[in-house]
């Protein structure tokens, strides 16, 4: 198991989910951590935790919150973006457009403002940094209902391979990182949703069946591998969490 006792990691949309799940894995492996959420993070604020209700769609909230907490613990060796909503399901003919900017606003400009932040942090600590952008596999496969999601999240895909390009000179390195299946509360919300609105949502409710899920400690175990296990490293930017199960 990689040492990463001392080491600082920011997790955007650490209030439930996955990001609640790293946060207290990373917590229990003596990190310590920015965590910042829409709600309270998981973790209230302590020697070893900043923590913030921060809007990622908010630029100078971002930028903020980062100044904080590399001014309490110096330079931050990891920052994860994982804030994100699945919202609006259904057909996008039947969608507001507003919907669809909000959904956007979340789960791409939350990413950019958050990678900007990171990466004007890295070049100014003169040092190595691990950018990671939470993924799908909505990314590279299109599923009915989900337009605005699979859009966010094969933009995420191309953001980060992008920013790996312009950043490997400063010792940035960049991952769009898909955690596989997780039963979290967005989980639950696909599995709600009827046939007309999201047609696979029987594949979803027998993953529920038979348990088939990533946990978040396994997830927050192959993100920390990735980061600082340079045996782990892969030679592309696209990183997908190997299931549990198998």
């Amino acid at each position: 198991m990689v040492e990463v006792e001392g080491r600082v990691a920011v997790i955007t949309g650490a209030s439930r989910g996955i990001g609640a799940g790293l946060a207290e894995h990373f917590a229990d492996r003596g990190m310590r951590l920015g965590l910042c959420s829409r709600s309270r993070p998981v973790l209230p604020s302590g020697d070893d935790v900043v923590a913030a209700s921060v809007d990622v769609t908010d630029a100078r909230a971002v930028d903020a919150f980062a100044d904080e907490v590399a001014s309490r613990f110096g330079t931050i060796d990891v920052w994860v973006n994982n804030a994100g909503v699945l919202d609006p399901i259904g057909p996008l003919r039947d969608i507001p457009a507003d919907d669809i900017a909000t959904h956007l606003a979340v789960n791409v400009m939350g990413v950019v403002h958050g990678t900007q932040a990171y990466a004007r942090h890295v070049r100014a600590r003169a040092g190595e940094g691990i950018l990671v952008n939470l993924s799908s596999g909505a990314a590279e496969h299109g599923y009915a209902g989900w337009a605005a999601y699979c859009a966010s999240k094969a933009a995420v895909d191309r953001l980060t391979e992008v920013v790996g390009l312009e950043e490997a000179d400063a010792g940035l390195r960049a991952y769009a990182f898909s955690p596989g299946v997780v039963d979290t509360d967005m989980q639950a919300l696909v599995r709600r949703c009827e046939p007309e609105r999201f047609p696979a949502v029987e594949r979803f409710l027998e993953l529920a069946r038979t348990q088939a899920f990533n946990s978040p400690a396994h997830v927050a175990a192959s993100l920390l591998a990735l980061a600082f296990d340079p045996a782990q490293r892969p030679d592309g930017y696209r990183v997908r969490v190997p299931d549990e199960a198998g």
